[in-house]
């Protein structure tokens, strides 16, 4: 066993294999008992989240998968904090021992050391195998700091990177294990379980004095990226129904919105020591766009509801709950949804429909360019009332129709009216006109006929 061989300090105290087993074994139960269920926000607000549109996307509440979080490593006290270190001559000690190397504590299960398996990849990783790993990254890294904490109340702080380089490289090597890995939405609960994990674990390492210190911001970039590489690989299959509102990359987008929410401290500060881009969240919407515009291009022919069904998720992400999103991706994506709503009223509420009531038509208002006006309205409206709308979107389209339509609809009708007056017949021609013409709609039914879209 090697040793790391300086003066002893007065204490003469050396690495025991027993308390560092002791300290760990209390660890691990911590961990174990500390670990909670979490969804993708908190609880009560999830529900109301959901509950508001869940009869038009019977499908989101299934693909919302819940992950394990286990405590912070700061938050690990108990036993776990008990002195690491023993005084020769008690039943500990061993003859010849100095300050060894924590790795070479050979009996203890908990550490990583030199010839620790590497991460396979997730189909390899099971529950079970998941929690292994995070119990040993936390025990190691909690280890690891409680040796550098005594090992400077002792005044033997130089001696740190001997005793403590091999686990502290093989963190590394695990990590980049991880955040190298392919991944995919099929295991995205054990990868946002995971990451909690690493990104706990790489924030109490990122202070320490070691040869590869450096490294520690570019791996959570890794992991930054990982988590677009998922998004950009979610399957397009919807279930249940071909009229969802919802894709399953936008599920897979609130849930990493939700990792960088809960960890945003811890990131920033890592991202930043790296000088690394420390706005994921923006890249996370980023990557989900094109993936929707791609989708909505290959399953819609027409172009409407492809704008329709960006929106639809456009509003599923800008209306999570509050606080998920900083507020220059919310402006983004409020200017985006805006764009496409625009976009939208050109494919069907502006030309032709409109034309029957401006321009031209207003100069020279006639009835049958009312009739025509009224059979494309509610050709329109009959093709779009049972589109699944999310209710917020619901309501901000079924607005933005009513000020586009009503007044045009209004002044063409005050125009035929003084039309009408200004060329009287008389009454008996005007009667049997009226007789033959279809009934017309006053402003107010027009504007319940909208107000009645996307309904079911």
């Amino acid at each position: 066993m090697a040793d790391c061989i300086l003066p002893p300090p007065a204490e003469n105290q050396a690495l025991g294999p027993r308390q560092s087993l002791y300290s760990s074994f209390s660890l691990a139960l911590a961990l174990r008992g500390g670990a909670i269920m979490r969804a993708p926000t908190k609880l009560r607000v999830m529900v109301r989240w959901l509950s508001m549109d869940r009869r038009h996307s019977p499908d989101g509440a299934d693909q919302i998968r819940e992950h394990i979080s286990y405590p912070l490593i700061q938050s690990l006290e108990a036993a776990g904090d008990s002195c690491l270190f023993f005084v020769p001559g008690l039943p500990d000690a061993r003859q010849g021992d100095g300050v060894c190397r924590l790795s070479d504590v050979q009996e203890n299960p908990w550490i990583l050391k030199a010839g620790t398996e590497t991460f396979p990849g997730p189909c390899e990783l099971t529950n079970e195998r998941t929690q292994t790993w995070i119990v040993r990254l936390k025990i190691t890294t909690k280890l690891v700091g409680l040796t550098k904490q005594q090992l400077h109340e002792q005044n033997w702080e130089q001696c740190f990177s001997e005793v403590a380089r091999q686990p502290l490289e093989q963190l590394l090597l695990v990590a980049c294990s991880f955040s190298d890995a392919r991944w995919s939405d099929v295991h995205i609960s054990q990868m946002l379980t995971v990451f909690d994990a690493l990104v706990d674990v790489l924030f109490n390492i990122q202070g320490l004095r070691f040869s590869r210190s450096d490294e520690v911001a570019g791996i959570v970039n890794k992991m930054v990226n990982a988590f677009k590489g998922v998004i950009e690989r979610t399957s397009n299959e919807i279930r249940r129904s071909k009229e969802s509102t919802i894709h399953p990359a936008t599920f897979v987008v609130i849930q990493v919105l939700e990792f960088f929410h809960r960890n945003r401290e811890m990131v920033k500060s890592i991202l930043e020591s790296g000088d690394y881009n420390t706005g994921p969240c923006s890249d996370m919407v980023n990557c989900l766009i094109p993936k929707l515009k791609e989708y909505a291009d290959t399953n819609f022919q027409e172009t409407g509801r492809r704008y329709i069904f960006i929106l639809n998720n456009i509003y599923y992400v800008k209306n999570c709950p509050l606080g998920l999103l900083p507020p220059s991706v919310v402006s983004n994506l409020v200017l985006l949804a805006d764009q496409n709503i625009v976009s939208y009223l050109h494919e069907y509420w502006f030309p032709p429909m409109l034309s029957y009531l401006d321009g031209d038509s207003l100069m020279k208002p006639r009835r049958s360019s009312m009739d025509k006006f009224m059979e494309i309205f509610f050709n329109i409206c009959d093709s779009q009332m049972t589109w699944k709308v999310q209710t917020t979107l619901k309501e901000k389209l079924r607005e933005e129709i009513v000020k586009l339509v009503v007044p045009k609809y209004v002044k063409f009708l005050e125009a035929l009216q003084e039309s009408r007056s200004s060329h009287s017949s008389t009454w008996i021609k005007r009667m049997r006109r009226a007789r033959s013409e279809k009934p017309m709609y006053t402003p107010a039914q027009l504007e319940r006929v909208i107000r009645g879209l996307f309904e079911r």
